[in-house]
C-alpha cells in the first residue's frame, strides 16, 4: 500500500508485482462510486501472472482522501497522469471502466501519457444526452440496474475512510450533477489520432450508454477491437468479470504475437 499526493490529497494504491520479474505495467482505473479492489478485484490474480499491476483508488474515492471540485474528469486525468508517471507507468498498459474508461480517454487524448495499449469497458466518449441517442436521462443512478442494498454496499467502500455519509454527501451528489463538462465530450474524429490498439467491451443492454456509443467510437479508432457482451448491462466488470477478463487477456494474447 502506498500514496501519491496529488495537491488535493493523496491517491492510494497497490502495486501488484512478481518479485523479480520484467513484467510490463497495467494500470487499472475503476468506476465512479467504486474502488480499485472492488471493481478489479476478481480478475487480479490472472492478469497479475502477466502484468505489474497498478491499482488506485481514484481521488475521493476508498482510501484515497482529496478530489478536485466537483470530480472535474479533465483535474483528474492530471492527478492520474502525474500519478502513473511517478510510478513509471505512462508508457504502459491500461484499462478502464465507465468513468475510468473516461479518465482513461482524456489522458491519451491530452497527450499525458502515451500507453501501449487501452482497454476500456463500459464506458463512453461523451455524456451529451443529445450525442447518446437513445435516452435524454441516460447518465442518472436511478437508471442503474443494479441488485438491491448497492447504494449501502457501495457506501461501505468509503465512509469508514473518510465519514459516515460521504459516500451520498459527497460521490453520489457529485454524479448526480454530472454532464459533460464534469465528465467527456470528445469529437469523435480526434480518435483517428490514436496510434494504439484498443480493446472495447461493452454490454449490449448498456443502461446508461446505448450500444451505438462503442460502435461509433470502434469505427472512428484506426486500431479498434470491439466486443458486444449480450443481454448485458452497464459495468461489466461486476456482472460478467470472468468475461471481460477472457476478453482482455486474448487482447494482450493477440498484441504479444503481432509484437514477437
Amino acid at each position: 500500500m502506498a500514496k501519491f499526493d496529488t495537491g488535493t490529497g493523496f491517491i492510494h494504491y497497490e502495486i501488484i508485482e512478481k518479485p523479480g520479474a520484467a513484467q510490463p505495467t497495467l494500470t487499472l482505473l475503476h468506476n465512479f462510486m467504486s474502488t480499485g479492489r472492488a471493481a478489479w478485484g476478481p480478475m487480479l490474480d490472472d492478469l497479475s501472472e502477466r502484468f505489474r499491476i497498478l491499482l488506485p483508488d481514484l481521488p475521493g474515492h476508498g482510501q484515497s482522501i482529496g478530489h478536485p471540485a466537483g470530480f472535474r474528469h479533465d483535474d483528474l486525468a492530471e492527478q492520474t497522469a502525474a500519478f502513473m508517471t511517478a510510478c513509471g507507468a505512462d508508457a504502459g498498459h491500461i484499462a478502464g471502466c465507465s468513468s475510468g474508461g473516461m479518465i482513461t480517454q482524456l489522458l491519451v487524448q491530452r497527450g499525458l501519457i502515451r500507453p501501449a495499449s487501452v482497454t476500456l469497458v463500459s464506458t463512453t466518449y461523451t455524456t451529451d444526452p443529445r450525442k447518446l441517442f437513445d435516452s435524454e436521462a441516460a447518465f442518472t443512478t436511478e437508471n442503474f440496474r443494479a441488485g438491491a442494498g448497492w447504494m449501502e454496499a457501495t457506501a461501505r467502500l468509503h465512509d469508514p475512510y473518510h465519514y459516515d455519509g460521504y459516500y451520498e454527501e459527497s460521490l453520489l451528489a457529485a454524479f448526480r450533477k454530472f454532464g459533460p463538462e464534469e465528465t467527456i465530450d470528445l469529437p469523435l474524429a480526434s480518435y483517428a489520432t490514436w496510434s494504439m490498439p484498443v480493446c472495447i467491451i461493452h454490454g449490449e443492454r448498456d443502461e446508461f450508454f446505448p450500444v451505438s456509443v462503442p460502435r461509433r467510437l470502434a469505427a472512428a479508432l484506426p486500431d479498434a477491437q470491439l466486443h458486444i457482451v449480450p443481454r448485458q448491462t452497464h459495468a461489466l466488470i461486476f456482472r460478467r468479470p470472468q468475461e471481460v477478463e477472457r476478453l482482455m487477456l486474448n487482447f494482450y494474447d493477440k498484441l504479444s504475437e503481432e509484437r514477437s
